[in-house]
């Protein structure tokens, strides 16, 4: 090297400069091999390699690292160019060094090469590749759609959430004004809502959340939406862009609008659970006064007729009672064995009468009996033929058929093979769109403007709890028919209950418990007028304490008659948990104008002979009576 002062001047300055710098030459008669005429100090600590082992590594390979084979080409090639590579050390070290190639000045044949450390710039950049990694991945499945913006509100970024709340890919809206690739409209009034980018970029402020809009899809799709846009800024705190923030609310608007119907369904249910039980207490002493009047008349009396038809009026109340209580909250059926020929006569007679439709049945006489809640049943007709008659409102025909049959593996019909009895009501009416059918047996849907969606509910409801199956057809312009089917008894006929027909009297002493003293008056009336010897109780305890004393005086009571559900007080069910342990004599029958409380269903589990349904009549209660007070084994049939 020259021994010019200016030169060692430089050689003194580049020893302290945190670059490391090298200076080689390729001979023109080299095949590769670098002559190297200069390191800086730097060099030498930076990558272990001394002027001496350079040149060596260079000319004869020795130690040389892919690194230096490398920088060897790009001299080879004449390219002044910079890259970055993992340079490896002597002892097997490494780090990132970015490499620049200066090429020769003159006719030197000198290529200068420079070498800085950049591990720590590699490694900033390596976490913020992996911070953005995680980042993308993070936005890309949480379940809100999320878009950012640059300072000019284009759109550079749009997560995997957004493009399918929006219905567009990020390819086809990077680059165009947010404004443009989200449309909002108010939720009421359906006026355009556009977001407030302006007063985002120019307060720096967000805005939201705001959760009244409705976004409209490149589909043309409305979906309830929330969103908060917020400024994006630097560490200066200057603004480069935007991101908003929205999620579909679709489900949790629909979600919360059900259980506020369910809610106020569970209060209907409370309100009518009490209105049927008072109005079912109003009817026992309605019924029951004019069944120990019409008992008071000679049966060819016109009165006798007037009196019969009175009973079957309030009978009928009775069964409303129970409908309001089904549709309200869904009562257990309470089954007996009956035949549908008198429920379908009489629905469809008290449904359609006064309106403009008429109706054909088609019933036949040998139809089989099945075992179904009456009032239940009831009710699936009664809403199958309002829903006939409103969708004809200018008349039209209703068909109701009836008929036996046994079903096999059917795909369709979704039952266990058997006998079953099918009924079908049929309307010429309009018919039910096609895109309507999947959900007229959804709670809440309806397309009537004064309807609350739950007639058809109800009635699957129903029938699905009486073990059966309801279909529906229809086509526009021709009709709709719906068909369900109940488990049916072919070998059994349907009896027609004694307590309707005959009248029996006895001997014994009573103790009716009854909070309601309408309830005490007349049902104490119908057994003394049966026979029986009454006394009365207001609640359990008095009951208890009369029965205790009765049977201390060696005169007890053959039967008690107890009301269920006595407020503020012992009912029926704790009288007998009471009474049973010192008195397994005892005798008790239960009363309720509820139906679907365990105690009634499985009465015998809880103590009980025998219940009996408010409101009654003379001739009930006297076989109700009778069959609790017959001995053991004993026939239970008419004197």
């Amino acid at each position: 090297m020259s021994s010019d002062p200016g030169y060692e001047t430089l050689r003194l300055l580049a020893d302290r400069l945190d670059i490391a710098i090298a200076v080689v030459r390729n001979p023109a008669e080299s095949r590769g091999e670098l002559v190297v005429d200069y390191v800086n100090a730097t060099w030498a600590k930076l990558t272990g390699y001394e002027r001496e082992d350079l040149e060596r590594a260079f000319i004869h390979g020795a130690g040389q690292s892919a690194t230096l084979a490398e920088i060897a080409a790009m001299v080879a090639q004449g390219q002044a160019r910079s890259r970055e590579f993992p340079f490896i050390r002597p002892d097997g070290a490494e780090f990132w060094a970015e490499v620049q190639l200066i090429e020769p000045a003159g006719e030197t044949r000198q290529w200068t090469l420079l070498m800085r450390d950049i591990s720590g710039v590699r490694s900033a950049q390596a976490q913020r590749e992996l911070d953005q990694g995680k980042l993308s991945v993070t936005l890309g499945s949480i379940g809100e759609g999320v878009i950012t913006t640059d300072v000019h509100g284009a759109v550079d970024y749009l997560n995997r959430e957004g493009e399918r709340l929006l219905g567009r890919r990020l390819e086809a809206v990077a680059g165009q004004p947010l404004k443009e690739v989200v449309h909002l409209v108010e939720a009421e009034g359906k006026a355009d809502s556009p977001l407030p980018l302006e007063r985002v970029f120019r307060s720096g402020q967000a805005v939201g959340p705001v959760a009244d809009r409705l976004l409209i899809t490149a589909d043309g799709i409305e979906r309830k939406v929330n969103f908060l846009l917020s400024p994006i800024q630097d560490g200066q705190g200057r603004i480069t862009g935007c991101v908003l923030v929205f999620s579909d609310i679709t489900n949790q608007v629909r979600l919360e609008r059900e259980l506020q119907k369910n809610q106020r369904m569970e209060s209907i249910a409370l309100l009518s659970g009490g209105i049927a039980h008072d109005f079912n207490n109003i009817l026992t002493g309605i019924l029951g006064n004019i069944s120990l009047a019409r008992n008071r008349c000679e049966p060819q009396d016109q009165l006798a007729g007037i009196l019969k038809s009175a009973e079957k009026a309030a009978m009928r109340a009775r069964d409303l009672t129970q409908q309001l209580l089904t549709f309200s909250k869904g009562g257990v059926p309470v089954k007996t064995r009956t035949s549908l020929r008198d429920i379908i006569r009489e629905s469809s007679g008290f449904i359609l009468s006064g309106s403009n439709c008429r109706c054909q049945l088609s019933v036949p006489k040998d139809l089989w009996s099945v075992e179904v809640d009456e009032g239940q049943i009831s009710q699936v007709i009664n809403n199958l033929l309002i829903n006939a008659t409103q969708a004809m409102k200018r008349g039209g025909r209703i068909e109701i058929r009836a008929e036996n049959t046994e079903l096999g593996a059917e795909p369709a019909i979704p039952l266990e093979p058997g006998f079953y009895v099918k009924i079908a009501v049929a309307d010429s009416g309009p018919g039910i769109p096609p895109e309507h059918l999947p959900r007229i047996f959804d709670p809440y849907f309806t397309t009537k403007k004064s309807g609350s969606g739950l007639g058809l509910a109800t009635t699957y409801s129903i029938v699905k709890n009486h073990d059966g199956h309801i279909l529906v057809d229809s086509e526009p312009g021709e009709g709709t028919t719906f068909t369900f089917y109940l488990p049916a008894i072919p070998s059994a006929s349907v009896q027609i209950q004694e307590p309707e027909q005959k009248l029996y009297h006895g001997k014994g002493r009573i103790l009716l418990m009854d909070d309601e003293q309408m309830i005490r008056q007349i049902a104490g009336d119908m057994l003394t007028h049966l026979g029986y010897e009454v006394a009365f109780a207001s609640d359990g305890d008095e009951a208890i304490r009369l029965f205790e004393e009765a049977e201390s005086w060696e005169n007890p009571y053959d039967v008690i008659i107890a009301d269920l559900t006595v407020p503020g007080g012992l009912g029926a069910r704790e009288l007998v948990e009471r009474l049973r342990p010192r008195y397994p004599h005892l005798k008790c029958i239960v009363t309720s104008g509820y139906t679907n409380n365990p105690v009634l269903l499985n009465p015998a589990e809880y103590g009980f002979l025998a219940t009996i349904q408010k409101p009654y009549t003379i001739q009930q209660i006297s076989w109700v009576i009778r069959s609790a007070m017959a001995p053991a084994g004993q026939a239970r049939s008419g004197n």
